[in-house]
């Protein structure tokens, strides 16, 4: 399944997304992200975070959501937006019609901060486990998306 994780820069929460999915799930999921209006530079810190838990931080850089949506990975199952600039975008007509969740994160103006940055990726990598930990013989968009939705809860 492609999973696109959509954020407003593309500096930070939709790059950490991105390599914690493809480091917990890599056999079962393809990830990508990009950003409503992406910055030329991805966040040091982000890329420190993945590093000190071992993620692959390479191969990553900033994409704008409409060089995505023209590309030849645009069909994707499932996208999830991380800011609310991403959850107010308009996804219909996206290639494949996938299913698009909105997961509420700490603000990307403050998510800036360290201490932020921090909690963003462990809440990141908490909800990332929870969608991935379905049973492979289980694993469809239906199953995927009544997950996707129950992963809002500000407990996770």
């Amino acid at each position: 399944m492609n999973v696109l994780f959509v954020c407003e820069d593309n500096c930070a929460l939709s790059i950490m997304a991105e390599a914690i999915l493809r480091s917990v799930a890599p056999s079962r999921f393809n990830a990508f992200s990009a950003g409503c209006v992406p910055t030329g530079a991805l966040n040091a810190e982000a890329l420190a975070l993945l590093e000190r838990h071992h993620i692959a931080g390479d191969n990553l850089a900033p994409k704008s959501l409409h060089a995505f949506r023209t590309s030849a990975h645009a069909r994707v199952d499932f996208i999830i937006t991380l800011s609310d600039v991403a959850a107010h975008e308009d996804f219909c007509g996206w290639p494949g019609d996938p299913f698009v969740a909105h997961w509420t994160m700490e603000d990307a103006g403050t998510a800036e901060a360290p201490a932020a940055l921090r909690g963003s990726f462990w809440t990141l990598m908490r909800r990332i486990k929870v969608l991935t930990s379905l049973p492979h013989g289980n694993l469809s968009r239906r199953v995927l998306e009544r997950r996707a939705l129950r992963l809002e809860p500000s407990y996770l």
